[in-house]
């Protein structure tokens, strides 16, 4: 047995020679460590093992490693638990080691407080740091602020750092820079531009200030840019301009003089169709664009014949179907004549190379909602959701993403189109049981006792799936039976623009996911189009935006597809392409409060001190 925990030592310390050498030195432990040793849970655990057996000097290097390793695999709990064991750290270099470790924690957890107060630590001063610890002090810094929204501070951060980078490492880290700033409205830029103290950075606001601004109209935004250039022509931007503006000429050489639309206009889907051909029209308009528009109805009509008649007229790009067997059939079809920008999914998966995939697909918000409570540290859900083809399709989204996280699914209900809920919330939440023990003491005894019926303890949050009508009715049933102290969370179909105060009193305390065009009034095609079209703000707002939507990706779809982590801040979320040709949107999140709706921030977490 001694012979077998001094192989695990000295195993375990080789592990470590990479983590105490010169430069040279450790890049070539590294490599050397990247052959031999794999990222696996075998690894960490023999690390722990051989911590057990070693003095605490060494045994604290070897904690640190495995909570190291950990980290990088995700298991956080694991490294979390991992760094509890560690006792007082004498060695400088394992103690920085340990506070960085606790930062990136936080980090990955997106808890940007927590982190902060870990890298504001007096022994990670900055002054005792190599030119290379600076830099991914710096870098830490910066994605602590950015998991906090502080977007500008983010940017900051990376401007600091820049000169100490290399060529490529310097280009990656202008993305980063521009990518924070993007995040931030335009008007918000620009008013902060005006206030920075340094000249980079205040080129950097102006640069990400007009690609906001411009961003719909690509030919103005890149006169804009050209400007730009001229008067900032020593900033370190103009010398190597983010991927998505080198590539901006390119664009409106690029883009289709002719598009058509083939949209449902008639039938069960001609409303929804013509609130989609609606927002493409005020978009043209409003934007001045000068593209020739032909419109072709999908009802009824083979969409191989209309793809045919469109491309016959001249169109370079397709803006539709809706339907989404429709969709399916172009998926399967080969050599497509011009690329087609579909506003739906195929309902097998099924992808082709000029074919993208664009719409309000409920299945998204379903991911979102379960990767935000998954960061927000909730594991374990009970779901409420109609007993329909719908609510099942849309639950299993839910859990299925939920499931992969690492959450639990308590307990389930479905509903049906019942006015009152007490049973199935009753049954849910366990109170029923609680009332028959009460009974069945009160029978034992043969006495009448004062009781509070308790609801069941083991619920970290409530996912619910339903209409604003049926959540209206679930709210509050759930307050009145104990659940009133356990968050709920939705999605978008519990909300409509038309809704009233009054109407939205019982929803209170619901968050929820949506996209910005209801939660927002920043996008000046979206108060036009609400001003001539009343249906605007009802429950064809979606496909109102969705059109808006398509109209402003049409022109970028290839720019989508060669640049990755591309992004447009549209009015159904912020908008990125796949690799299946997929536009995946990320959606804003708010919260029913006093029966009005609020934004709330990316990700509300508390903090604990280090």
């Amino acid at each position: 047995m001694k012979r077998l925990y001094l192989s695990t030592i000295i195993f375990a310390l080789v592990i470590l020679a990479g983590c105490e050498s010169t430069p040279v030195e450790e890049r070539t432990a590294k490599r050397q460590e990247q052959k031999t040793i794999p990222l696996a849970d075998s690894d960490v655990q023999t690390l722990i093992s051989a911590a057990e057996h070693a003095s605490q000097s060494d045994a604290n290097k070897l904690r640190i490693r495995a909570a190291e390793l950990a980290t990088r695999n995700r298991n956080l709990d694991q490294a979390v638990g991992i760094l509890s064991m560690i006792d007082d750290i004498t060695d400088q270099s394992n103690e920085r080691r340990f506070i960085l470790l606790q930062a990136e924690i936080a980090i990955q957890r997106e808890d940007a407080q927590s982190a902060l107060r870990w890298l504001r630590d007096s022994r990670i001063s900055r002054k005792s740091l190599t030119q290379k610890d600076q830099v991914m002090l710096g870098r830490l810094r910066a994605r602590a602020y950015y998991a906090g929204r502080s977007f500008i501070a983010s940017a900051r951060e990376r401007i600091f750092f820049d000169s100490l980078l290399t060529a490529g490492e310097r280009s990656v880290n202008h993305e980063e820079i521009f990518s924070s700033l993007l995040e931030l409205p335009a008007k918000s830029l620009a008013s902060q531009a005006q206030k920075a103290i340094t000249s980079d950075l205040r080129g950097w606001l102006s640069l990400a200030a007009m690609t906001k601004q411009y961003q719909n109209n690509p030919l103005k935004q890149l006169r804009e840019l050209n400007r730009w250039k001229m008067v900032w022509s020593s900033h370190p931007a103009a010398a190597d301009l983010p991927a998505s503006l080198r590539t901006l000429s390119k664009v409106v050489e690029n883009q289709p003089k002719s598009i058509a639309l083939l949209l449902p206009l008639k039938g069960d889907l001609g409303l929804f169709g013509r609130a989609i051909r609606d927002g493409i029209i005020a978009a043209r308009f409003t934007l001045g664009s000068d593209v020739k528009i032909d419109i072709f109805d999908t009802t009824g009509t083979e969409i191989s014949t209309l793809i045919q008649q469109a491309a016959s007229k001249g169109a370079e790009t397709i803006i539709g179907p809706l339907q989404r067997d429709k969709v399916s059939s172009i998926a399967g079809m080969q050599n497509l004549p011009v690329p087609i920008l579909a506003l739906n999914r195929s309902d097998n998966g099924s992808t082709n190379p000029d074919l993208y995939q664009f719409g309000l697909a409920p299945e998204d918000e379903m991911v979102q909602v379960a990767d935000r409570v998954f960061r927000e540290g909730k594991r374990n859900a009970i779901a409420i959701y109609p007993d329909s083809e719908w609510g099942s399709r849309n639950f299993q989204a839910f859990k299925n993403r939920w499931i992969s996280l690492g959450g639990n699914i308590i307990d389930t209900v479905m509903y049906t189109k019942q006015k009152d809920y007490s049973d199935v919330i009753k049954s849910l939440l366990d109170v029923d049981q609680s009332e028959k023990r009460a009974a069945d003491l009160r029978r034992i005894l043969g006495k009448r006792f004062e009781f509070t019926p308790r609801r069941r303890q083991d619920i970290d949050f409530v996912f619910l799936l339903g209409n604003q009508t049926q959540a209206r009715g679930i709210n509050p049933t759930l307050a009145f039976y104990y659940a009133d102290d356990i968050p709920v969370y939705s999605t978008s179909h519990i909300y409509e623009l038309s809704d009233s105060r009054i109407e939205s009193i019982d929803l209170n305390g619901i968050r929820f996911c949506d996209i910005p065009w209801k939660l927002t009034a920043s996008d000046t095609i979206q108060n036009d189009l609400q001003a001539v079209w009343s249906n605007a703000r009802t429950q064809l707002a979606p496909f109102y935006a969705l059109g808006v939507d398509a109209f402003r990706l049409y022109p970028r779809l290839q720019q989508l597809k060669e640049i990755d982590d591309s992004k447009i801040y549209g009015a159904t979320g912020m908008l990125r392409l796949n690799d299946d040709n997929i536009v995946v949107r990320k959606l804003v999140w708010a919260q029913f409060s006093n029966g009005q709706v609020i934004s709330v921030p990316l990700v509300m977490q508390s903090s604990s001190e280090p």
